[in-house]
């Protein structure tokens, strides 16, 4: 057997057969559909508050756990929105106030929990979202979902519930929240035991020296950089000499941006941002104005706040660290030993699937039927079978099928399909090359390097 090794951007060496074991193993355990007993999804209007609602009940046991707790929520917030942060909080406190056991469930440890923020109407994506009443995450995959009762496509929201769903065994007394629009398969094993009150999921390699820090451009990112006694911090688009100055640094690595908090960090947040709650105003997002806090200086934190105008006076921004402070300092007294920021790697060969922009939505659907090299067959084949499509193209009907992905497929006449993606096609006739057509009912189609979608 011929091992080959990656080499990641940071300069670490990871073997290749242990990454592709360690995806195939998540990809495994996330078709089990053993994910979060509760799943919270935030949306931008009732309307889609109910589809949600109905949805994802529906379709239980094939996404989230049979016996899962659905609560699809409106962010009924001001103009602007409520920012991640807040948005989480309040997302969480109208999913509360709908089941009065989620806190005390929560606090037990007897659940995990996972959220996911949908906000946008998808224009990076568009027009594929109009097709869906601007509810972009129900943009739908070249993938179906085979219940007992009906079949139907698979949604974006719904694989990355089922794909997030891998770190609810090790999330039990936790909040996990994600974003509606990519789906990752980590490289690395994504069973661990949470050691910090939050932790934020990173593509993490060794801090490298000057030299390649600058030639990867790691100070146009945002990163999470990890000390030697597992502890990160939050920094955002800095020089090597200010990285290095603001700690020992390990490991870094760009940010995935999903997270999960301890129920105690999220009650003490809870309580610091209640005026806001309550008033449903303010915007707050998560890095600037809950990590960075957390993990830097007054100083560092405040001259970087004041420099991206987050805040209008430096009297602001001392104020608002000084309340995340408060909530670290009760903490303290509840949980003197306890810590409170770290990093949860997904390995630096994790496949990252994001379908927010038109073109991204067509290049990783489009993987599905690569095959140039081992990298790309293997890839191709996690993504198959993340998706449960079959490895045969076969459809209902006379359709010749030359490098395709055919799923829930019928043609009347004899078709030809060549290096294809389709899924949930109605066709009388076809005739198509390089190209993806998802929920289409057409009497005839002839297409090349296109995408037609219903």
């Amino acid at each position: 057997i011929s091992i080959t090794t990656s080499v990641d951007t940071m300069g670490s060496h990871t073997s290749s057969m242990d990454a592709n074991t360690n995806r195939m193993e998540a990809i495994r355990s996330m078709n089990r559909i053993r994910g979060f007993n509760v799943v919270i999804v935030c949306c931008t209007s009732a309307s889609q508050t109910e589809y949600w609602q109905k949805r994802l009940q529906a379709s239980r046991g094939y996404i989230a756990p049979r016996n899962a707790r659905i609560f699809a929520v409106e962010e009924d917030w001001a103009d602007g929105g409520a920012g991640n942060g807040l948005g989480t909080l309040y997302a969480w406190q109208k999913a509360c106030a709908r089941d009065k056991t989620l806190k005390s469930d929560l606090k037990a440890g007897k659940i995990s929990v996972g959220l996911y923020h949908t906000a946008g109407k998808g224009t990076r994506l568009a027009p594929l979202p109009g097709s869906e009443c601007n509810n972009k995450p129900a943009v739908k995959l070249p993938a179906i979902i085979k219940t007992s009762r009906a079949t139907f496509p698979l949604t974006i929201l719904e694989a990355v519930i089922k794909q997030t769903g891998v770190y609810a065994s090790s999330r039990k007394g936790r909040l996990s929240v994600f974003w509606g629009d990519q789906v990752f398969i980590p490289s690395v094993s994504a069973t661990y035991v949470p050691t910090h009150h939050a932790d934020i999921l990173a593509r993490l390699g060794p801090m490298p020296d000057k030299k390649t820090y600058e030639e990867k451009g790691l100070f146009n990112y945002g990163l999470i950089c990890v000390e030697k006694n597992g502890d990160a911090k939050q920094i955002e688009k800095v020089s090597y000499e200010t990285a290095v100055s603001i700690g020992d640094f390990e490991k870094v690595g760009t940010s995935v941006g999903s997270f999960s908090v301890s129920s105690a960090l999220l009650a003490g947040l809870m309580d610091a941002f209640s005026p806001e709650l309550k008033a449903k105003k303010g915007k707050m997002d998560t890095d600037p104005h809950f990590w960075m806090p957390m993990t830097l200086d007054i100083k560092t934190y405040s001259d970087f706040m004041l420099s991206k105008k987050e805040f209008a006076t430096k009297e602001e921004a001392d104020s608002h660290y000084a309340r995340v402070f408060t909530v670290k300092d009760r903490l303290k007294n509840t949980d003197p030993k306890g810590k409170f920021f770290g990093a949860v790697d997904v390995g630096q060969d994790a496949y990252w699937w994001d379908y927010g922009q038109v073109v991204y939505y067509m290049t990783n659907n489009l993987k599905l039927l690569k095959k140039g090299t081992e990298e790309e067959r293997e890839e191709a084949r996690a993504m198959r079978r993340f998706l449960n499509i079959e490895e045969k193209a076969k459809a209902d009907g006379p359709l010749k099928a030359v490098n395709c992905s055919v799923a829930d497929t019928t043609v009347l006449k004899d078709s030809i399909a060549k290096n294809s993606v389709l899924s949930s096609v109605t066709v009388g006739e076809i005739v198509a090359e390089n190209s993806i057509l998802v929920n289409v009912t057409a009497g005839s189609i002839r297409g090349k390097n296109c995408l037609l979608y219903n």
